[in-house]
């Protein structure tokens, strides 16, 4: 994996950007591959190069005849034997002279020793003053090791003593390095997939110049078969297996893990209450009870932070379960669409910085650059984080402690700002990704983090009543566009909003084919928009056509791209800057914009653009949406959103309450589980662009994820 070379770093309220480099020598490889091959002994002493007493130190050639190369002095005598350290030092370090080998009679096996990092064992060592110095003034040491095409490479430093940064250097000269590992200034990582065979130099060096101090280095390889793949295995709990503490049975299986990996781990059994547990090389671990609410079904996605043994504890949810299960772990799951694991800048909160998309950052699985920065929060701290840039439509996601995922693209309609105003769920470390909408955009953005005392930007009205308009449409006019099951959606998702959303039956207007009209869809939400006020929410639902129209003034905030997208009711079609008129006049704490419909991602650009609203639409704008004929239903969106807040699937911590992010992460969570391409006739609209998978959108706007949309009140 290849790492930022640019290394933002915060300095209170600002940012200082630095770039390190070591200057190595072509042949300095030819050196390292001729102490790679000489012979060792098990010693682990470092390299002493002394100190500089010799009449002739500091003249820039080397005097120590323990050493060969173009920059040796003329006449080596045995009295300059570790006598010449800092011109050694920095000869050797730039490639211009290299250790005796036996054959040339001045080398000892421990001097060759602790320059080779091997695999598994760790190097201790110090910087200090008189080592080899960077030209930024840095001090350095240096390690090599051999690496073999298609293997994996993860150099892993510590310090408790000063900020590290670290580099590994390709035979062919390519540079990787890291500062902060996961935002931790104590901790650089570099995992590299080797593309060619030969010998890599290591450098240790820290973030300032100057510093000194005890560090760690730990080399770990393996094959790239062996960190990626899936596999299956079926067990059974039974009596007389190893257990919990607290009494339950249980299976233990391994597998090794790299950072940056992405791993999915399913359980299911038919005969006991599943549980799963994921324990990371350092011990801490993640739990999942019921994956998808089932109990017979346990399931957990986790990107990894840690090289090495990874732990998978099958066990059940009540002591003394047993029988059968089937368990899956699946190392070959894509990355996630926003987090590309990368260098992380730590950021303190009322920090404000500037930076660049550019080509080379860290990108996500669909072309989007990336950058990543790290901050520790507190639970209950509130906090805004904003993004700004005037060369590219912004993008901003933030991942919990936890690992849940919360983002924003366009605050209030306009595309080159993007807002999170909310209150922190939980202490620990928080990761924020700067990136774009498009695929492939550059430029200079403005990032901030900031602590916030004011209004919260929007207030869920799930305290109030809920008020639903829902339309759907499966008999057009005509027989060439009618559609299976969506005027089914419309009623499956009225039904949800009151039987796990607590809208009252009379709060609800349901408009199902020829009563699908603009006129009706208009008159209805006028209905409620008298009634409802800012305690109360407001939710409109439509299954059924959807279609991409050229806009004849052109492309403009709303739509960049010259198109409208609309929603095609009975009688004629209705364009994103039409609903979004309609919806002014609602003045409802929470409006929630649920469209399962082809090209559907594009209104949210259109009607996302007020505080108080959160959309999720069921494809992206350029892409068609499918039948979900399996679970006979007109889309996917309105079966899973009647499994997650019909059957309060989505309440994942059981407390009675369905908050934005658990919403949408369990959409999110069943899209990708179960939304993939069908035959050519299995989508809701036959022409237009398909992809093989089509992805869920959702824009929470303004509103904080841990809002609550949904409380249990039985009607």
């Amino acid at each position: 994996m290849l790492f930022k070379g640019v290394h933002p770093r915060s300095t209170g309220s600002a940012l200082e950007i630095k770039r390190k480099n070591v200057s190595l020598m072509p042949y300095k490889f030819v050196i390292v591959a001729a102490l790679l091959s000489a012979p060792l002994a098990p010693a682990l002493a470092q390299m002493e190069f002394g100190d500089d007493s010799s009449e002739w130190a500091n003249d820039g050639e080397c005097d120590d005849p323990r050493f060969i190369g173009e920059s040796m002095a003329d006449i080596l005598l045995d009295e300059d034997r570790k006598a010449d350290a800092t011109d050694c030092r920095d000869l050797f370090d730039a490639g211009h002279i290299a250790v005796r080998t036996e054959g040339d009679g001045a080398a000892t096996d421990a001097d060759l020793a602790a320059m080779i990092l091997t695999a598994d064992r760790a190097k201790r060592g110090r910087l200090e003053a008189g080592d080899g110095t960077l030209d930024s003034g840095e001090y350095r040491d240096s390690y090599v090791f051999e690496g073999r095409s298609g293997e994996l490479a993860v150099v892993d430093l510590h310090s408790e003593e000063f900020d590290t940064y670290l580099m590994v250097l390709a035979p062919s000269g390519e540079q990787f390095d890291n500062d902060d590992h996961d935002g931790d200034t104590n901790r650089s990582l570099v995992t590299l997939m080797l593309e060619e065979a030969g010998a890599y130099a290591v450098i240790v060096t820290s973030y300032e110049a100057e510093a000194t101090g005890a560090y760690s280095l730990r080399l770990q390889m393996q094959a790239e078969a062996d960190s990626v793949g899936r596999s299956e295995r079926a067990g059974d709990l039974r009596s007389g297996d190893r257990t919990l503490e607290s009494g339950e049975f249980l299976d233990s299986f391994e597998f090794v893990g790299r950072p940056g990996q992405r791993v999915s781990i399913d359980l299911r059994s038919a005969d006991f209450d599943t549980y799963l547990i994921l324990v990371d090389p350092t011990g801490e671990q993640q739990e999942n009870d019921d994956g998808d609410g089932g109990i017979g079904h346990s399931h957990l996605e986790a990107e990894l932070t840690e090289v090495g043994m990874y732990e998978v504890i099958v066990t059940s949810y009540a002591a003394g379960e047993v029988g059968e299960y089937a368990l899956v772990i699946d190392q070959s799951a894509a990355a996630s669409e926003l987090l590309a694991f990368g260098d992380a800048v730590t950021v303190a909160i009322g920090s404000s910085l500037n930076g660049v998309l550019e080509a080379g950052d860290a990108a996500s699985a669909a072309g989007e650059f990336q950058d990543l920065y790290t901050f520790e929060g507190a639970a209950g701290e509130r906090i805004r984080i904003e993004l700004t840039s005037d060369a590219f439509d912004t993008y901003l996601g933030l991942i919990t402690p936890r690992g849940n995922q919360i983002d924003n693209d366009d605050y209030a309609g306009g595309t080159a700002r993007s807002v999170l105003d909310f209150e922190l769920p939980e202490t620990g470390s928080y990761r924020i990704v700067a990136t774009s909408y498009g695929s492939n955009e550059t430029g200079a953005y403005q990032l901030s983090v900031d602590a916030s005392d004011g209004p919260l930007l929007a207030s869920a009205g799930a305290g109030g009543r809920t008020y639903g308009v829902f339309a759907g449409i499966s008999d057009y006019p005509g027989k060439d566009n009618d559609l299976e099951f969506t005027a089914e959606d419309a009623v499956r998702v009225r039904d949800a909003m009151i039987r796990g959303g607590g809208m009252l039956p009379e709060d609800a207007v349901t408009l199902l084919d020829a009563d699908a009209t603009a006129a009706n869809l208009r008159d209805a939400i006028e209905l409620f928009a008298a009634q409802a006020g800012p305690e109360d929410t407001f939710v409109l639902f439509y299954s059924g056509h959807g279609n991409r129209v050229e806009r004849e003034s052109g492309p403009d905030a709303f739509d960049p791209d010259a198109l409208d997208e609309t929603i095609e009711l009975y009688d004629r079609a209705v364009r994103d800057d039409e609903l979004r008129a309609m919806l002014e006049s609602v003045r409802a704490g929470t409006t929630l914009l649920l469209m399962d419909s082809c090209f559907s991602g594009g209104f949210a650009k259109d009607l996302i653009s007020v505080p108080g609203r959160m959309g999720m639409f069921s494809s992206e704008e350029d892409v068609a949406s499918q039948v979900a004929s399996q679970f006979r239903a007109g889309g996917y969106l309105a079966y899973f959103l009647d499994e997650a807040i019909g059957e309060r699937l989505a309440d994942e911590d059981g407390n009675g309450e369905v908050t934005a992010l658990e919403l949408s992460e369990y959409v999110h969570f069943r899209y990708r589980n179960d939304v993939k391409s069908g035959s050519s006739g299995g989508f809701v609209r036959a022409d237009g662009p398909r992809a093989d998978y089509q992805h869920l959108v959702v824009d929470r706007g303004s509103i904080s994820p841990f809002d609550v949309l949904f409380p249990y009140t039985a009607p």
